[in-house]
């Protein structure tokens, strides 16, 4: 089959052009975005309660809507948030690849069963259902840089004219505005004149559910007809919902005997206001409003921001005078830029890699058909990954870098032995390629099976991690095929095309580089005979390496995936518990004066009132984005992401009025705002809020006197400095008040008691009663409050309730129906995530007291289901590769003689990795992984023509293996540096992304250096070792290689 092609070049150049096409149309068309969609798809379940605390809205909302939502399809866990601002979020996890559409469908009708047990409050306010990302992909600001315009205005014009428009762009899974301050009919009541005209909450949200309602009023004219048939039918209009401020000041709440009337401008002051005043956003040290742009699952990144971009334009044409916008935060950025760095990379390494080959081959002409195949493989691959539905990310774009040097390999070979043919054997090219192939069509077949088996198990892999090893398996095993291909179609076609016997005479630099080579050569079968004659010494040595390597396995920090200067990082501003949003925004704004001041940042979005950390209003936290300048003006170690941010948290950290922290984004900023390990402490016997945050405090200050463990912190606060009522129930009996009526004034004044809504704009608003500030204050305002009794009588409030300062809880968490804390913590340097995880395991096994267990969420969830996948993999890797050779030599003894050589790249691997300062992680492993496909590949070269030297010329053993070391010495060498040139742009790499491509070029590098000058040597001496093993004890010539022609 392979001589057809020989035969017939332009088919083979043909089908080469064709694969290209192909490829190019799918990389023109390909999504790009950091990461493939690994995240498990979550529902967001949400609804207020107005005026209801943590407690009640756990009481009456969370535990019946979790009750019909616990055990869903598909489900891997929930938590939910209890918020004292009345708000209710419920989000469900389900497993990685779940159909986020079925999902929804399925909490939907769960949530459905519940609706009838709910307050009819929430009802009235309505549950929502849908599906949501947990990070934040971009942040528009609308802001008037003049500051002409406030923030009730920009939040408004942001929700009427912005916020709709953004949440139709496609692949946008909502768009949040945190710090909402939607418009509200707002009616600031003053409960003493009240209490003197004998008026209470409940006469005036009467008056108001009276008065202001619309109902249809038909028409009139309409059939059927009383006599005769009317001439015309016409609708009736009646004046409906009330509009203005006047309107609602208007109306009548009573009118006594005599006819006065008692209006609610009597009583109160009605202003169009906001619909809460616990969040507020700010650019800089700007009022602005701030819009939250969530992906949805599965959505291209890129493809949104420029909808989101192009969107923006096409309303600031409308916007009005004195309001801009701007997009100071958008993750897109920092993909765009490192995809960039990575094809830079790419390039690179091609170019590199070319180099190289010319520097080997010496002869153009021989050089331009191993060349030939990184594009014909790179591009072609496209088409496979396209029809497998996957996209350019980071991964499979290192995945393509890394193929580079080994898509040459095949080609490389083919070239090299027809060049030694024509020379050897005066052989034309056409003849000599024919003969080539026929030697070295086994081993090319032999070396790609090797790669394939290397990758078969990393494909299998389950989980978020398998899906990561997956992109670069696939990547790689599909280019490699590929090249395979190639290998036996277009390069000898064009081998039998473009070489010419006897080449180019060399220059002057290449003769001393051929000179330099052949003493190498020299040098190396020496060695080689030495080590096998001081054969004892070889196997200390080849020990001394192997407990080398379990040192640096055991010794060296492991990781998930490496931390990104990612252009920004997050700042949570935590003041002490029950501070006022005005307490909060001071200090905030003294933070972001600081951050302004350091150099290589550019702006900072800021949000008073709202806990990142907690992902909840709460008026004594503030969340900061801080933006840095563009990667290619901070191209200095100082204005590294990393060092920028610790220069801030030094600044921030001589604020004392609050706890400030700053920290990164998680590598996959899909899975949370969170970066370090996330678990759940979960109570399952219902105790008070208050044993949980002790047993919670206890387990932390545990787990800092870990040594893995460097900073663990939670957001739960149980002692918030609360106000407790209590009620005198036999005194409220006795003076004929109802209960009803103590809570709903108690709601009304102080938490605000949602009426009815209004039309303006265009648009339904909400219409809330409550108290003026100044009568609300303090706790000892409650005694201006008066309730009315059932025979009419005014009765102080403070007369039947006992009020006292207590402690409780701001917000109350639930994780699987118990309730529970989230504890965050940071791994310490010299620690893997993993060690981290088994120390507050073994911590909370000794520590926690019975009633008490914990779980896992997020990223911490996702590793902890892949459990010992990295060694399970390599192990694999390891055995599929071994019963591929067996099954390729027809021998279990032969085998041995390759895979004992892939300990010389495991430790080159992890020494260069640790020499550079990296750790373990998710790129390193698939380094390694590598690392023994391509060490074994090496060894195929020498083994295989060894084997051939003793069984059909029957040199001796270690003849045979010397002078097999030494004839393939020039080709290991051409396709090992090819290999290790073209990783030298990632471990070199600056600049966004180059985390993960520096992670990546320290394995490989020092990986495929090392399986080269020691490998070198440890495979002549091994199969030595073995050849005489099975001499002595085994078959004759079991070992021989079948035909693969």
């Amino acid at each position: 089959m392979v001589e057809y092609f020989i035969r017939r070049p332009k088919f083979a150049i043909v089908l080469s052009i064709i694969m290209t096409i192909i490829g190019l149309v799918a990389l023109l068309n390909a999504p790009v975005e950091q990461y493939p969609n690994v995240a498990p798809p979550e529902i967001e379940v949400t609804t207020e309660f107005t005026g209801a605390n943590a407690e009640v809205l756990r009481d009456t909302v969370a535990t019946e809507i979790e009750k019909e939502v616990n055990g869903v399809e598909g489900m891997i866990y929930m938590r939910s948030k209890s918020s004292s601002d009345g708000n209710y979020i419920l989000t469900v996890a389900f497993e990685v690849g779940y159909d986020a559409d079925k999902a929804q469908i399925l909490v939907q009708n769960r949530v459905n069963r519940a609706m009838a047990k709910l307050p009819d409050e929430v009802k009235s306010s309505g549950v929502k259902v849908e599906k949501t990302a947990s990070n934040i992909m971009m942040a528009v600001m609308v802001h008037s840089p003049a500051q002409s315009k406030d923030g009730l205005f920009l939040n408004n014009y942001a929700n009427m004219n912005i916020k709709d428009e953004l949440a139709r762009v496609t692949g946008v899974s909502k768009v949040r505005n945190i710090g909402d301050m939607e418009y509200a009919m707002r009616i600031w009541l003053d409960p003493l004149k009240m209490a003197s005209l004998g008026i209470v909450p409940e006469d005036v949200a009467a008056a108001i559910g009276e008065q202001n309602v619309i109902r249809p009023a038909g028409s009139v004219g309409a059939a059927p007809y009383a006599t005769q048939k009317s001439p015309f039918q016409m609708v009736v209009r009646t004046e409906g919902r009330l509009r203005s401020t006047g309107d609602f000041e208007e109306i009548v709440i009573k009118a006594d005997k005599q006819g006065k009337l008692v209006r609610i401008s009597d009583v109160g002051r009605v202003e169009l206001g906001s619909q809460q005043y616990i969040v507020k956003a700010m650019y800089d040290q700007s009022d602005a409003a701030l819009l939250a742009i969530y992906q949805a699952p599965g959505a291209n990144a890129l493809d949104i921001s420029q909808g989101i971009y192009a969107k923006m334009e096409e309303l600031k044409a409308r916007f009005p005078q004195g309001v801009d916008y701007q997009i100071p935060y958008n993750q897109t950025e920092f993909v765009k830029v490192s995809i960039a760095e990575v094809i830079e990379t790419l390039v690179i390494a091609i170019v590199l890699v070319t180099a190289v080959t010319y520097l080997f081959l010496q002869d153009w002409r021989t050089t331009i058909i191993p060349v030939i195949a990184i594009p014909v493989s790179v591009i072609s691959t496209f088409a496979v990954m396209q029809a497998m539905g996957m996209s350019m990310n980071m991964l499979t774009l290192l995945g393509l870098v890394l193929s580079i040097g080994a898509v040459v390999d095949a080609a490389i070979i083919v070239v090299e032995n027809v060049e030694r043919l024509m020379e050897e054997k005066n052989l034309s090219a056409m003849d000599a390629t024919v003969q080539a192939m026929r030697e070295v069509t086994g081993p090319i077949l032999a070396s790609a099976v090797v790669l394939f088996a290397v990758f078969g198990p990393v494909t299998m892999m389950p989980g978020l991690t398998g899906q990561l090893y997956q992109q670069f398996g696939i990547t790689l095993s599909v280019s490699i095929a590929i090249s395979t291909i190639n290998a036996l179609t277009l390069t000898p076609a064009l081998a039998a095309i473009l070489m010419r016997p006897g080449g180019p005479r060399p220059g002057k630099f290449l003769q001393q580089f051929n000179r330099v080579l052949e003493r190498a050569t020299d040098g190396l079968g020496l060695s080689v005979t030495l080590m096998i004659k001081r054969l004892t010494l070889s196997v200390i040595g080849f020990g001394v390496m192997i407990i080398a390597i379990i040192m640096m396995g055991y010794q060296m920090p492991g990781g998930f995936l490496p931390d990104e200067d990612s252009g920004s990082f997050f700042i949570n501003v935590e003041l002490p518990q029950a501070a006022s949003l005005a307490r909060t925004e001071q200090i905030t704004r003294h933070a972001i004066d600081m951050v302004l001041q350091e150099q290589g940042v550019s702006s900072v979005v800021s949000a008073p009132g709202f806990s990142l950390l907690g992902n909840a209003a709460a008026s004594n936290s503030a969340m900061m984005i801080v933006n840095l300048e563009h990667w290619s003006q901070r191209k200095e170690a100082a204005l590294h992401m990393k060092a920028i941010m610790g220069r801030v948290q030094d600044k921030l950290s001589t604020i004392k009025e609050a706890d400030i922290i700053s920290f990164f984004s998680p590598p996959i900023p899909a899975l949370g705002m969170n970066s370090g390990f996330e678990m759940r402490l979960e109570d399952t016997l219902g105790r008070s809020p208050k044993e949980l945050a002790q047993v919670g405090d206890t387990l932390m200050a545990e787990a800092m006197k870990h040594p893995a463990i460097d900073f663990a912190y939670t957001m739960f606060r149980a002692n918030t400095p609360q106000v407790e009522v209590k009620l005198k129930r036999d005194k409220i009996k006795s003076t004929n008040v109802s209960l009803e009526a103590v809570y709903m004034t108690l709601q009304t004044y102080l938490g605000g008691l949602y009426v009815n809504d209004f039309t303006e704009f265009g648009r339904n608003y909400k219409v809330f009663l409550q108290s003026e500030a100044q009568n609300r204050s303090d706790a000892s305002d409650i005694s201006s409050f008066y309730v009315r009794s059932l025979d009419g009588k005014m009765v102080p409030l403070n007369s039947l309730i006992e009020v006292k300062d207590v402690l409780g809880a701001e917000a109350i968490e639930r994780f699987n129906l118990y309730s529970s804390l989230m504890i965050n913590g940071v791994t310490a340097p010299g620690y893997s995530s993993g060690q981290a995880v088994a120390a507050m395991e073994q911590i909370a096994d000794n520590t926690l007291p019975s009633g008490y267990k914990y779980n896992w969420s997020g990223l911490t969830y996702q590793e902890q289901k892949a459990g010992n996948a990295a060694p399970i993999m390599f192990g694999m890797a390891m055995l599929f590769t071994f019963l591929f050779l067996v099954a390729q030599y027809e021998s279990w003894i032969t085998p041995l003689a390759i895979i004992l050589c892939v300990p010389t790249a495991v430790f080159g691997a992890l020494f260069h990795t640790w020499l550079m300062g990296g750790d373990i992680n998710i790129y390193t492993q698939v380094g390694l992984v590598l690392m023994v496909g391509m060490a074994s590949r090496n060894a195929v070269l020498i083994v295989e023509f060894a084997k051939e030297l003793r069984e059909t010329k029957g040199l001796s053993v270690i003849d045979s293996a010397v002078s097999a070391t030494k004839l393939r010495f020039r080709a290991v060498l051409m396709t090992a540096f090819s290999f290790i040139l073209g990783v030298v742009p990632l471990v070199i790499a600056t600049g966004a992304g180059d985390g993960a491509r520096r992670a990546v070029g320290y394995s490989t590098f020092g990986g495929m250096l090392a399986a080269t000058v020691l490998g070198c040597l440890a495979v002549p001496v091994v199969w030595v070792m073995l050849q005489r093993m099975r001499e002595r004890f085994g078959a004759n010539s079991a070992n021989k290689a079948p035909n693969l022609q």
